[in-house]
């Protein structure tokens, strides 16, 4: 399947890091989402309730990350991607880059990207 919804530059604020000093901060991350889902039923319905609604996700993956305020951005990143496949059945994959701005001042950003199958979700709850 080559259809999937794409969320660019998502502005979560939340308390993120590993050092003292950015605990006691709220910093922007910036997220990137690419999630595969079949969009067929959509394009000739014209429906949003054949459709995941992206508000709603831009959402579940903000809330996911503020409300565990994660050390590691990686951290950040399983907690969206557990989230969605958890309330979306209908996604089969996700790529995820997320992006922690002006942290590094040599460097504009710095990030992960990060790309799971649905069966991830059984993958990481065998561990």
């Amino acid at each position: 399947m080559h259809d999937l919804i794409l969320i660019e530059g998502l502005k979560v604020e939340t308390v993120v890091g590993c050092f003292n000093w950015e605990r006691q901060i709220q910093q922007p991350l910036l997220l990137d989402l690419k999630i595969w889902t079949d969009l067929a039923v959509a394009m000739h319905s014209d429906e949003l309730d054949d459709t995941l609604n992206y508000a709603e996700i831009c959402e579940l993956a903000s809330q996911s990350i503020v409300q565990a305020q994660p050390e590691l951005i990686e951290h950040a990143a399983d907690l969206v991607l557990r989230c969605l496949f958890n309330h979306y059945p209908s996604i089969d994959k996700i790529n995820i880059i997320i992006r922690k701005p002006a942290i590094i001042p040599a460097a504009q950003s710095v990030g992960i990207q990060i790309e799971r199958h649905r069966d991830y979700l059984c993958d990481r709850n065998r561990q």
